[in-house]
């Protein structure tokens, strides 16, 4: 009997590019699907934003140039102009003393809670 092992690897080959393809796909819905929810979260914070300033302009008589300033102000507390909030600075565990990245909530070295701030900053 004669076997086309050209063929078979062909076959194996075109079987394996398909799923591949497949899973790309599937992975490519599923980021599709992610963007769409986090778009829907960043309008809703839009508005939820703007309405908490409507409120803060109403009852204490701030304008928007106060808040366009404060915007500005924040943001250059990283001495950048990019829209950007700041990144949180490195701080020290009050546990162990050692040095733990603004991001880390647990001290990397003992474990203990790092204080939290609400804006990092």
């Amino acid at each position: 009997m004669f076997y086309n092992y050209g063929s078979i690897y062909s076959q194996a080959a075109a079987a394996q590019a398909q799923s591949s393809a497949s899973d790309a796909q599937q992975s490519a819905r599923e980021a599709k699907t992610e963007t769409e929810l986090l778009r829907h979260d960043v309008d809703r914070l839009l508005l939820i934003t703007e309405a908490l300033w409507t409120i803060l302009k109403k009852a204490h008589g701030h304008s928007d140039d106060e808040l366009v300033n404060l915007v500005k102000e924040i943001d250059m507390r990283d001495g950048r102009l990019d829209g950007r909030a700041p990144k949180a600075p490195p701080q020290p565990c009050p546990g162990c003393g050692k040095m733990n990245s603004g991001k880390q909530t647990r001290c990397l070295y003992c474990g203990q809670p790092l204080p939290v701030t609400l804006f990092g900053s």
